[in-house]
């Protein structure tokens, strides 16, 4: 496990994990509307993946931006993007943000595109995530917008062990930076 990996799951052990309980895991498409909360319980590394589903290997989702379909937790990040790119554009024009945890919560337990890619590492990762969003969930005014480039860092800091490719597009929801003088 890298240092960071470990760093996270520090992270993770001290902030502790009382939260709602979010959905089971689910299969997605491109969809353009988060999907609505239904109680289960929660989701963790040890959940096991139900294989045939849609988004599982060999049943990828149709996909607008990949020709060969997309995994479950692929399709799940594209929603996550939608809505922190929503939450930063509320909060630009003022306004509270819609609570992100119940649908985001699904991160530890959908189909990666590779399955060995859900790992205790990458549990540790979406764990220091689901903190976060946790944060932004319960934040209001300037303390939303730190909150919520706060969640930003998350996805980098697990991108950057794992899938490299998202980087700028997740570096995009950021609030934008006052330009130098």
């Amino acid at each position: 496990m890298s240092a960071r990996a470990l760093a996270l799951a520090g992270l993770v052990l001290a902030c502790g994990s009382a939260s709602p309980t979010p959905p089971a895991p689910a299969a997605l498409a491109d969809a353009p509307a988060s999907a609505p909360a239904s109680a289960a319980p929660e989701c963790t590394l040890e959940t096991p993946l139900v294989p045939g589903v849609p988004g599982s290997p060999g049943n990828l989702l149709p996909s607008a931006i990949n020709p060969n379909g997309a995994s479950e937790l692929a399709a799940l990040m594209r929603v996550m993007q939608k809505d922190l790119g929503e939450a930063r554009d509320t909060l630009l024009a003022g306004g509270p943000t819609r609570p992100l945890r119940s649908t985001h919560a699904r991160l530890r337990c959908a189909w990666p595109t590779d399955p060995k890619d859900r790992n205790p590492t990458y549990d540790a990762f979406s764990q220091a995530y689901l903190a976060s969003v946790e944060s932004l969930d319960a934040a209001s005014g300037d303390e939303a917008r730190a909150a919520h480039d706060r969640v930003i860092d998350t996805c980098v800091a697990c991108h950057q062990d794992t899938c490299q490719g998202p980087i700028p597009a997740i570096e995009a929801l950021r609030f934008p930076r006052p330009a130098s003088p």
